[in-house]
């Protein structure tokens, strides 16, 4: 089978209470620049966009590096039990829940991690040396995050592999 993930839980902000108190004790409203960009923002961006701002008022709109652990989401991922034990490893260091499903050899896992470790575990992933069935599920996750306009990889080149594409991380080589 090939393996499937599923976006279950994303955050949510609750923007008035967050910005009522920011703006009071800061004297601006930390959402001014992600509010007059003029840009279609995802939530998580908006929210890590206030988080810049918080600490420098001209603070770029968008997705900073340094702020990604604020963030959290929940896959869902089914894949067969071969398969499941490689991408439980690429998700190291995240929490998860694992069953046996009513098929024979395949799992059902919830995976849960800040939107850094997604970006490491896609990265790692999205390599040559991984099994293309479980490339083909990274490569989804990779999907499913720019679906919602949280593309976390414009530093890596894509190359295509097959019917996969590999992620080769820029900074890496620096």
């Amino acid at each position: 089978m090939t393996p499937d993930a599923l976006l279950i839980q994303q955050p949510s902000v609750d923007f008035p209470t967050f910005l009522g108190r920011a703006t009071q004790a800061l004297n601006y409203s930390p959402s001014s620049s992600a509010d007059s960009s003029g840009k279609q923002l995802h939530d998580t961006e908006k929210f890590l966009s206030c988080l810049a701002a918080m600490k420098d008022q001209e603070a770029s709109v968008g997705l900073s590096p340094h702020l990604l652990t604020h963030v959290t989401f929940s896959m869902l991922i089914t894949a067969d039990d071969r398969d499941m034990l490689d991408i439980l490893e690429y998700c190291s260091g995240m929490p998860f829940v694992i069953s046996d499903t009513c098929v024979r050899g395949v799992q059902l896992a919830v995976v849960t991690g800040n939107l850094s470790q997604w970006r490491v575990a896609t990265i790692s992933g999205c390599q040559l040396t991984v099994e293309a069935t479980v490339r083909i599920l990274f490569n989804s996750i990779v999907a499913l995050f720019e679906s919602v306009n949280l593309n976390v990889w414009t530093d890596c080149d894509r190359r295509p592999s097959g019917t996969t594409f590999l992620l080769e991380d820029h900074r890496s080589q620096k």
